[in-house]
């Protein structure tokens, strides 16, 4: 059975809603804007839907050199991108990165809508966050603001099958991936190591455990119990549940949907 590309997204904000596309170019990072620019606390660590769900009701869209944010209360502004600035540190999972505030109006919308004081920013120009040694090879690039990886791959064969598990399906959009793939058998995508998406290389660096943000419904904002619950069921191992495959590319490019996968190995 033929595999192809079904959805392409990208998450312009870590955490904030995502962007659908019908094709995205490849930067060094991953796709271009994706997690690009990022929501912390006083102390500097992320902000998330995991403790904030309403996080997901918040859309922007990139520009060249800016960020147009539309809030649920009505109020839309755009955010001029600023590359340079005192330097701040934040946090991801255990990674220090540099990065520069991308100014007070941002802080001060976000922060009162979420109802906590927070603050936009990008990376500093010149700063690599590399990826955890346990899986960068000689070559790979850096990464943004996502959780460990530059992209993450799901399959509608997947979703299928845990839809026929729940009493009401949930929307691929839980899973919050950057590439869908249309065809093949369920789960098919843990036993891959390398492909090729269009004539772009990449390398499936590990499964992807899931934390409880795959409970939030992305239309509403609202936590659930489900699909974690009856993913524990079934997709349990030693790390947590896994649902989708991580992946490094080894190239550049554009992606498309549409485009034809092949499994290499």
């Amino acid at each position: 059975m033929s595999l192809r590309v079904s959805k392409l997204t990208t998450y312009p904000v870590k955490s904030l809603r995502g962007l659908a596309l019908q094709e995205a170019d490849l930067l060094e990072t991953g796709f271009r804007h994706d997690r690009a620019w990022m929501l912390i606390d006083d102390w500097g660590s992320f902000l998330s839907q995991r403790q904030h769900p309403s996080m997901a009701l918040i859309e922007v869209a990139p520009t060249s050199d800016s960020l147009r944010i539309a809030i649920p209360d009505g109020v839309t502004f755009v955010v001029p991108v600023i590359e340079s600035g005192p330097p701040i540190e934040a946090h991801v999972w255990g990674h220090r990165c540099v990065v520069v505030d991308q100014g007070p109006e941002a802080s001060q919308r976000l922060g009162r809508y979420l109802g906590r004081s927070c603050r936009l920013v990008r990376m500093a120009p010149g700063f690599r966050r590399e990826l955890s040694e346990s899986y960068r090879r000689e070559g790979d690039g850096p990464v943004g603001f996502a959780d460990s990886m530059p992209f993450l791959l799901t399959s509608e064969a997947s979703l299928a099958d845990l839809n026929g598990r729940l009493s009401e399906p949930v929307a691929m959009n839980r899973f919050r991936p950057n590439i869908v793939v249309d065809g093949g058998t369920p789960f098919q995508e843990e036993s891959w190591q390398r492909l090729r998406i269009g004539e772009i290389l990449f390398r499936v660096a590990k499964t992807c455990i899931r934390c409880e943000i795959i409970n939030v419904d992305q239309a509403s904002g609202v936590k659930h119990i489900e699909p974690m619950e009856s993913l524990e069921s079934y997709r349990s191992g030693p790390l947590g549940v896994a649902f989708g495959v991580n992946l490094v590319h080894e190239g550049r490019g554009t992606v498309r949907v549409g485009d034809e996968i092949e499994v290499i190995e």
